[in-house]
C-alpha cells in the first residue's frame, strides 16, 4: 500500500492535480503493473466547523493479468471488477506523507479477500 506513495506520490494524494475520475496515483506503467492498485481521485469534502478540505479516493484494483495474485482474486470475486472500490481514503488538504500514509492504513485495515 505504502508503494502507492513511492517517488513523492503521496504530494499527489496532498495536492491533487488531477480531475475527478482519474488516476492520482501511480502514473508510471510498470508501477501500475506492480502495484496492482491505483488510487482514483473522486471529491472533496468539508469537514468540522472551520470547513477543512479533504480529498476523497476511492481505492481501485488494476486490470490486467500482470497485477499481484491477491488482487487480481479480489477483483475477480467483485461484481463491478475494476470499478469495485476496495476502500475509500480520505486526505487532508496539504498532508504530509506521515499524515497520508496514516490514512492509507486506517482506511484499508478492515479490506477482506485481497
Amino acid at each position: 500500500m505504502i508503494s502507492l506513495l513511492e517517488h513523492n506520490g503521496w504530494k499527489k494524494l496532498s495536492n491533487p492535480t488531477v480531475a475527478r475520475g482519474l488516476t492520482a496515483v501511480p502514473k508510471n506503467p510498470s508501477a501500475v503493473a506492480r502495484i496492482g492498485l491505483r488510487l482514483d481521485y473522486d471529491s472533496y469534502v468539508e469537514k468540522g466547523d472551520d470547513k477543512e478540505k479533504w480529498h476523497r479516493y476511492k481505492l481501485q484494483v488494476n486490470a490486467g493479468d500482470t497485477i499481484p495474485n491477491a488482487f487480481k482474486n479480489w477483483r475477480n470475486s467483485q461484481d463491478k471488477g475494476t470499478h469495485a472500490v476496495m476502500a475509500t481514503i480520505e486526505i487532508r488538504d496539504g498532508a504530509d506523507k506521515e499524515e497520508i500514509e496514516q490514512a492509507l492504513k486506517e482506511a484499508t485495515k478492515d479490506v477482506q479477500g485481497a
